[in-house]
């Protein structure tokens, strides 16, 4: 059975480049795409993706706040995060969040995929 990822970006070109890149995995499937934080926890809630990728800086409710949202409404669904910010504070908030990692943006594709 595939991996189901919810991705969440307010960019639609990353959205698609994300989709792109994933759905080229056989055992990856993307269940679909919130271009908010508010639009990902809804979304995230119904289906229970197995993995939420999120920006990490989004308008409206952030990457961490979807993070601790879903903690507590959707406990079996892990979030990932997506960022350019490399600041060790603000992603050990991350983590304690609930988050069970995150990406920096300028990772290498197979980092994403592992």
């Amino acid at each position: 059975m595939p991996i189901q990822i919810l991705i969440a970006d307010d960019h639609g070109v990353v959205r698609a480049g994300l989709r792109a890149l994933l759905s080229a995995e056989a055992d990856i499937e993307v269940m679909g795409e919130a271009a908010t934080g508010e639009e990902a926890v809804r979304l995230a809630v119904l289906w229970e993706p197995d993995v939420v990728l999120t920006d990490f800086g989004m308008p409206g409710l952030d990457g961490i706040e979807v993070t601790r949202v879903l903690a507590e409404q959707a406990p079996k669904v892990r979030v990932l995060l997506l960022t350019v910010h490399e600041d060790a504070a603000l992603l050990r908030e991350a983590l304690r969040a609930g988050a069970a990692g995150y990406v920096i943006k300028r990772a290498v594709e197979s980092e994403l995929i592992n």
